[in-house]
């Protein structure tokens, strides 16, 4: 006898009713086959762990649109937040006996990251270098929560720009970096 729980059974009926909508909306917004199959399974999970919800749920379409919209940004959110060089606990001077590939980076982005301005400079530094929590910076300076979220946003935008500016990058469609050539050198 072949048994199915409740729970399976509507997972399944999603997943048949909305498929296809779910699947087109992370490719419209990944852009990436192997990172839509990626979160494409991440909405599957959160679905069966919020069944109970998705069965009370008004407006099923809307409810599951949503939840993947959810999965969406929480994926480019944990992007966002990957460390620019990797677990630091000096991003002072590099010792130059133990040169690393880490530090090697540092060495290239520390002039990047010293052009910015103080704020932007250390928040850069505190929450993606030495990889403190927000809310720790936000209390640490004095700041709400909310402006840290916006001062750390604009100083990756800063950083990025002024990155973009010193070379010519070219980029694949999914946006990776495929070649760079100094400014003077293009």
């Amino acid at each position: 006898m072949h048994f199915m729980s409740q729970a399976a059974v509507t997972l399944l009926q999603v997943k048949k009713a909305f498929e296809a909508e779910i699947y087109d909306l992370i490719c419209r917004k990944v852009n990436h086959q192997d990172y839509c199959n990626d979160i494409m399974q991440e909405v599957y999970l959160k679905i069966l762990s919020n069944i109970d919800r998705i069965e009370k749920a008004d407006n099923l379409s809307a409810y599951v649109v949503r939840m993947t919209t959810n999965v969406i940004a929480d994926y480019y959110r944990k992007q966002s937040r990957l460390p620019l060089i990797g677990e630091l606990t000096d991003v002072g001077a590099v010792d130059t006996e133990q040169v690393t590939e880490e530090s090697n980076d540092l060495c290239c982005l520390r002039p990047f990251i010293d052009s910015l301005p103080a704020h932007y400079r250390d928040i850069i530094v505190q929450v993606e270098l030495q990889n403190m929590k927000l809310k720790d910076y936000a209390l640490k300076v004095g700041i709400t929560l909310t402006n840290a979220k916006t001062r750390v946003q604009r100083a990756r935008q800063k950083l990025k720009e002024a990155i973009l500016q010193c070379c010519n990058y070219q980029f694949d469609g999914y946006g990776n970096v495929v070649s760079c050539c100094p400014d003077n050198l293009s």
